[in-house]
């Protein structure tokens, strides 16, 4: 409670469970597997993805509401081979070596 969860590749997450996830985030509770007991969830959620999810959202491969409810805070990071100074110190680490 009151912690961080992080999910990589939120992309990658079937629609069935992206139902049950939407669900946890706006009861803010779940029953385990196996159990019978609820338990009280609250954290913040982090969620990443190497993946475009609007795309995937417009094609029905992820759940519009679940997006919209992730999607308070958008960090968008290009790939380091994009990046400026990525360029620069790969080509001074490459004319190092002869």
């Amino acid at each position: 409670n009151q912690g961080t969860l992080y999910l990589d590749g939120i992309g990658d997450m079937p629609l069935s469970f992206q139902a049950k996830f939407l669900r946890v985030l706006q009861e803010k509770a779940f029953t385990p597997v196996g159990g019978r007991e609820i338990h009280r969830f609250d954290a913040r959620v982090i969620a990443a993805s190497n993946r475009d999810l609007r795309a995937m959202v417009e094609a029905g491969a992820f759940r519009r509401d679940l997006f919209y409810r992730l999607n308070t805070v958008e960090i968008d990071l290009p790939p380091l081979r994009e990046r400026p100074f990525w360029e620069r110190r790969s080509s001074m680490i490459l004319r190092s070596f002869p």
